[in-house]
């Protein structure tokens, strides 16, 4: 009888062991913590767009693993190709504006985060032309590694 017993309280505990992970009940979609925390990543981004400098607009890209842009029928894949694509477009520019007009930040799970935007601006060249103003759209994929969120895609459509 104590056989069936240890073998039956074994049976239960394999198949607990392959029962799928509980759903966590404390994720919050709309997590204003992680809302801020991209809110300040996006923020030093474009600080850079209107500064021009390549280096802060992609201090939101992770460093590790896969990273695309996606713009036009432009796809990059590499960090330090993009870096180099745009440091050559920025060297033509002066200035740049960008103001978004509306956004939405939200979680997909307490690791992956998307935020949705459409904003609007404008670039001086050189030699000191404004362009007229263009609507931007933007998707980007924000993943949280080792307790910092960092972009891992990123998609911009510029609509004329």
């Amino acid at each position: 009888m104590r056989t069936h017993a240890l073998t039956a309280l074994a049976g239960a505990a394999l198949l607990g062991a392959c029962a799928p992970p509980a759903q966590q009940t404390d994720f919050d979609p709309d997590d204003p913590q992680v809302i801020a925390a991209i809110d300040s990543i996006v923020g030093v981004s474009l600080e850079g767009v209107r500064t021009v400098d390549a280096g802060k607009v992609l201090s939101m890209a992770s460093e590790t693993g896969d990273f695309t842009f996606v713009t036009g029928d432009l796809l990059l894949s590499e960090l330090e190709t993009l870096r180099e694509n745009f440091e050559d477009t920025y060297s033509g520019l002066e200035s740049q504006s960008q103001e978004i007009l509306e956004k939405r930040i939200r979680l997909l799970s307490p690791d992956i985060a998307v935020l949705t935007a459409v904003s609007e601006g404008t670039y001086t060249d050189n030699a000191g032309w404004t362009s007229e103003p263009v609507g931007i759209g933007h998707t980007i994929i924000f993943v949280r590694e080792n307790g910092t969120w960092r972009a891992r895609h990123v998609h911009q459509s510029i609509a004329r």
